[in-house]
C-alpha cells in the first residue's frame, strides 16, 4: 500500500468538542497507517500534534458571510502550495476531490430545523432573519458547487439519510457517493465500564443505584428534542409515579433555561444538568437508556457511543445513526420527535430490567459491525480510487 498525502480540511479542528473528535481520530489513524497528514483548520485545539500537522487557515471573522468566503480563498491558496493525493473538505470550501458532508445536507437540515423551532411568534422572527441573512444564501450556493463539482470525485456520506438527502437536493450520480458509516471508539466506550464507574458516578450523582437513569447529551437543546425529552418524562411520571427515575443531560446549551422548563413541568427534580464533560464515557456506564429525540443529526456520535457502551437507545427516523439500530431489542427509531405519545412509549418499553439486560447483549454486536478499523479501511478504499483516478 503506497503513502498518500492526505489534507484534512475543516472549520474548526476542537476534538474535545462533540463530533469533532472523529476528525482527531481520522488523523491519527491515517498517519499511525504511514500516510502523511494535514488538517486545515481556523481555530485549532493543539497545533502540535505528535504524528500529523496543522495549518491554520486565516479568515475574516465577522460578518459570517465574510467569513465564510475568506474561509474559500485561504484554502485554496495554501493548498496550492502542497501536492496533496486526497483533499479531503468536511466545510466551505472548494477546493478539494473528496467531499464529507459531515454535518449533514443544508436544505434538509434548515426543514428540520425550523420544524424544531414550532410554530408562533418566535417562529417568525427567525424564518424572517434566516431568509434576509446573505450568509443563508451564501450557505446554500457553495453546498450546491461541493456538491455539484466534477472536481470532486467521490461524496461520503455518513449514513443512508445523508445519502438519500444529496439525491434528493442535488444533482450527483449515485456512483459518486461512498456509504461509509460513521464509527466511534469502540475501546474507549465499552460494557466494561459499568463495573469500573456505575457506582462511583451514581454516588457522585446522589442517584439511587436501583433508580432507572435516562441520559442525553447535546449541545443545541431544541434540534435534539430535549424539551420534547422532557414532556414524555412529565407524562411517564404521571403515569407511573413509584418509578424512581432520573435524567441526566450532558452538553453545553441553554441550561438555565431548560432548567426552568423542567421546573415548570414538575420534573426538575429527576434532571440533572452536566454541562459539557470530558470523560462522557463514565455517564454512559452508569445509564439505563439513552435518549436523543432529534429532528436532524447526519449520524449522531452519541448514540453509537451509548450503543457501544451497553446501553438501548431510543431515537428518531431523522438521525442517520437509526441505520445500526435493527430491532427493538437493543433501540427504538420514533416517528416524529414531536409526538410525545410515541416518545414516552418508546422510553417505557425499556423500564423493564429484563428487557435492558437483553439489550446489553444485543447492542454491542451491532457495533462491532462498525469498528474503527473497518472504517478507516473504507475510507483508504475511498481515497485510493480518487488518487488512482
Amino acid at each position: 500500500m503506497r503513502r498518500l498525502k492526505i489534507a484534512l480540511v475543516l472549520d474548526r479542528f476542537i476534538p474535545s468538542s462533540g463530533g469533532q473528535s472523529y476528525f482527531s481520530f481520522l488523523a491519527q489513524e491515517l498517519a499511525r497507517r504511514g500516510h502523511e497528514v494535514y488538517v486545515f483548520a481556523t481555530e485549532v485545539e493543539n497545533r502540535n500534534p505528535e504524528n500529523y500537522k496543522v495549518v491554520l487557515v486565516p479568515v475574516i471573522k465577522r460578518p459570517k458571510s465574510l467569513r465564510l468566503l475568506s474561509f474559500i480563498i485561504s484554502t485554496r491558496w495554501l493548498l496550492r502550495k502542497y501536492n496533496f493525493d486526497i483533499v479531503h473538505q468536511v466545510d466551505g470550501a472548494l477546493t478539494m476531490n473528496v467531499f464529507n458532508p459531515h454535518g449533514g445536507v443544508e436544505k434538509a437540515y434548515l426543514k428540520r430545523e425550523f420544524r424544531s423551532i414550532g410554530r408562533g411568534f418566535y417562529y417568525l422572527i427567525r424564518l424572517i432573519k434566516r431568509y434576509l441573512s446573505p450568509s443563508h444564501y451564501l450557505i446554500l450556493w457553495i453546498q450546491k458547487r461541493q456538491f455539484e463539482s466534477p472536481n470532486v470525485k467521490k461524496i461520503i456520506a455518513i449514513s443512508r439519510m445523508i445519502k438519500e438527502d444529496i439525491l434528493k437536493h442535488y444533482r450527483v450520480p449515485e456512483e459518486k457517493i461512498a456509504y461509509v458509516f460513521n464509527t466511534c471508539d469502540t475501546r474507549r466506550f465499552s460494557p466494561e465500564n459499568r463495573t469500573r464507574f456505575f457506582k462511583i458516578v451514581r454516588s457522585e450523582l446522589k442517584i439511587p443505584e436501583e433508580a432507572i437513569v435516562l441520559m442525553f447529551a447535546g449541545h443545541n437543546f431544541r434540534l435534539k428534542g430535549l424539551k420534547e425529552l422532557f414532556m414524555a418524562l412529565r407524562e411517564l411520571k404521571k403515569e407511573n409515579p413509584k418509578i424512581n427515575f432520573y435524567l441526566i443531560v450532558a452538553g453545553r446549551g441553554r441550561i438555565s433555561k431548560y432548567n426552568a422548563i423542567a421546573r415548570k413541568l414538575g420534573i426538575e427534580e429527576n434532571v440533572i444538568f452536566l454541562g459539557q464533560v470530558r470523560d462522557i464515557e463514565k455517564y454512559y456506564a452508569a445509564s439505563d437508556i439513552y435518549v436523543h429525540p432529534t429532528y436532524y443529526d447526519s449520524c449522531s456520535l452519541t448514540v453509537l457511543e451509548a450503543l457501544s457502551s451497553g446501553i438501548p437507545v431510543v431515537t428518531t427516523k431523522y438521525n442517520g445513526a437509526k441505520d445500526i439500530i435493527l430491532s427493538r431489542e437493543g433501540g427504538i427509531v420514533i416517528e416524529d420527535p414531536s409526538d410525545i405519545h410515541e416518545l414516552k412509549q418508546a422510553i417505557s418499553y425499556f423500564f423493564d430490567e429484563r428487557r435492558r439486560e437483553l439489550a446489553r447483549k444485543v447492542v454491542r454486536q451491532w457495533v462491532e459491525r462498525i469498528t474503527p478499523e473497518l472504517h478507516i479501511e473504507q475510507i483508504l478504499n475511498v481515497y485510493f480510487e480518487v488518487a488512482d483516478s
